[in-house]
């Protein structure tokens, strides 16, 4: 009877938590070790950072982000004894996890983002940032809309 009523009063708590993210497993994993270090910020502090810029995939495209931070969380390994292990494992986390990859055009540079979601609707964004000193793994968490329109003055 004493767990019912336990269970019951604690019932409606467990419905209301917010759902963690796939990369929280990462994060939970490396952020107390001694040769990775990590950050996490969000609430109050992000609602002041509106998300709205325009990306320039080619010569005829603008595309526009906009959108929502509600928490962002990054890990950086710079230890060169663990620095391939640690990069290799998040790069394997992220193809197990079946994220969508979108590809990025930098300057001449490919990278990826790893997003949950459609490409043009998504709730978790990740950059995995790979040099031969550091490696960093950035998370945005919120609600992110991509949209794609014809440059006119091209």
């Amino acid at each position: 009877m004493k767990h019912t009523f336990l269970m019951a009063l604690f019932l409606p708590f467990f419905s209301l938590a917010q759902p963690k993210g796939k990369a929280d497993e990462i994060y939970e994993k490396y952020e107390p070790t001694p040769h990775v270090s990590g950050f996490s910020f969000g609430g109050s502090l992000l609602s002041a950072l509106p998300l709205d810029f325009e990306i320039y995939p080619g010569e005829k495209l603008i595309q526009t982000l906009n959108g929502e931070i509600k928490r962002i969380q990054w890990l950086i390994v710079n230890d060169d004894r663990y620095l391939f292990k640690v990069t290799q494992e998040w790069e394997s986390f992220l193809s197990r996890t079946r994220y969508n990859i979108i590809p990025i055009h930098n300057g001449g540079e490919e990278s990826q983002v790893y997003i949950r979601g459609s490409k043009n609707h998504f709730d978790e964004a990740h950059f995995l940032i790979s040099e031969e000193e550091f490696s960093i793994l950035i998370t945005a968490y919120g609600d992110f809309y991509l949209n794609k329109k014809l440059n006119e003055n091209r």
